[in-house]
């Protein structure tokens, strides 16, 4: 069994060693990262490799900080990249959608537009599992092993996903419900006088 005391000392030896490497790299990697993604992206590109780098603490070989730092920031970068192509796709790909055939796909409850506004407003992460499980069809095994969890992770994950875009679609709905009677109490009002 290893001394409570040992463990804090270690601890403390691994966050001292973090903070060293964010003080001595943290400004380059943040330098590379702002030339290939904004500056807002290049802040988050940041915290990912640090928070990866703490992970990973005991795989990083000293005197290696520098390049194991840029490789992660790389990778880093190029999943965003992925990941804003996956959404000009899929946003390309909803406006292709025929309208005639969305009134069966949404229930006939809001438009294509609607849709792609509602996915726009969920995290990446909702809107992942929303798109795994229901727009590529992935079974829920396959879904959960796409998204790097278990089937039950995905289930609650999927269950919370579907719940918040429930709600952003209810509010769109009681939005427009709210502007067309106000439209149509101004109408009202205006072929009175």
């Amino acid at each position: 069994m290893v001394p409570a005391e040992h463990t804090r000392a270690a601890v403390a030896a691994d966050r001292q060693r973090l903070t060293d490497l964010f003080l001595r790299h943290g400004d380059a990697i943040y330098a590379y990262a702002s030339h290939r993604v904004t500056a807002e992206a290049a802040k988050d590109v940041v915290s990912e490799v640090f928070a990866v780098a703490w992970r990973r603490l005991d795989s990083i070989r000293p005197g290696e900080e520098r390049p194991w730092l840029f490789g992660v920031a790389r990778r880093v970068i190029a999943t965003e990249k992925r990941q804003v192509a996956d959404w000009v796709a899929l946003h390309q790909r909803l406006q292709e959608f025929p309208g005639e055939g969305l009134a069966d796909h949404a229930d006939g409850i809001v438009e294509q537009r609607e849709v792609v506004a509602a996915l726009g407003r969920l995290s990446e992460a909702d809107r992942e599992v929303l798109l795994l499980r229901y727009w590529y069809d992935l079974a829920g095994r396959d879904a959960a092993i796409a998204a790097g969890c278990s089937q039950a992770a995905l289930a609650v994950r999927l269950h919370r996903a579907k719940r918040r875009f429930a709600e952003i679609i209810r509010l769109k709905i009681t939005e427009s419900g709210s502007t067309t009677h106000s439209n149509a109490g101004q109408s009202q009002t205006g072929a009175a006088r």
